[in-house]
């Protein structure tokens, strides 16, 4: 069991150690303007290319007195060759990061601008919803005013309604009184009638009478008159 885990830890080790080794390092060129890469590390040997200030390169090996290595360009990978260590670094050289700071900057405030710009359109997109929001809501008071109006109007008729069918009512008691009061004026009517035929016939048999006592009035005066001669 134990030289199993210790099987297991050493493939671990060895695992990253080739991890480790096979990972890229790269470097690049110093401030110096221009650095010959050559195809050996002396002077002596051919100059294959030169490398201008900020390039990336790839480190392959280490000289053994790690004062040259070898490597390759990151934008061209079929050369290769041998450069001093002295003239490399392991960051951007501070013009190349000046560079990259003043383009991001200048990314920077473009986004700036882009954003002002579409705040100002969002301004003024605020400003016309303001707008049609004012008039939505005058629009909303006036049918509000339109609909109480409506409600008020149409209670009249309910209103109308009512009244209507109590003047019916008066009308219908009406009516029924004046019929009556047309029946008793018949009847009083026919009444006054009988007593004046009454009346006529009691006067018609007084005058009757009275004109039969005034002739025997008469007759007896005449009768003393004639015996008197």
């Amino acid at each position: 069991m134990l030289k199993k885990t210790l099987i297991k830890i050493v493939f671990l080790l060895i695992f990253f150690l080739g991890s480790s080794l096979s990972a890229k390092t790269i470097q690049y060129v110093s401030d110096d303007l221009t650095i010959p890469m050559r195809s050996g590390t002396t002077t002596a040997h051919k100059i294959l290319k030169f490398l201008n200030s900020g390039m990336a390169l790839e480190i392959i090996e280490f000289s053994d007195d790690k004062k040259h290595a070898l490597v390759v360009p990151i934008d061209d990978v079929s050369k290769t060759g041998w450069v001093e260590t002295s003239l490399l670094m392991v960051n951007k050289s501070a013009r190349d990061q000046l560079e990259a700071a003043n383009k991001k900057n200048h990314s920077i405030k473009e986004k700036l601008t882009e954003i002002k710009k579409q705040l100002a359109v969002s301004q003024n997109l605020n400003s016309e919803l303001q707008n049609v929001q004012a008039q939505l809501e005058s629009k909303i008071q006036n049918l509000q005013s339109t609909l109480t109006r409506l409600r008020e109007n149409a209670s009249d008729p309910i209103r109308i309604a009512d009244e209507n069918e109590q003047l019916k009512q008066q009308l219908a008691s009406a009516k029924i009184k004046a019929e009556e009061l047309t029946q008793e004026n018949i009847i009083l009517g026919d009444q006054n009638i009988k007593q004046w035929f009454v009346i006529g016939a009691v006067v018609s048999i007084g005058s009757l009478i009275l004109g039969i006592l005034l002739t025997r009035i008469r007759w007896k005066k005449k009768e003393s008159w004639g015996g008197s001669y």
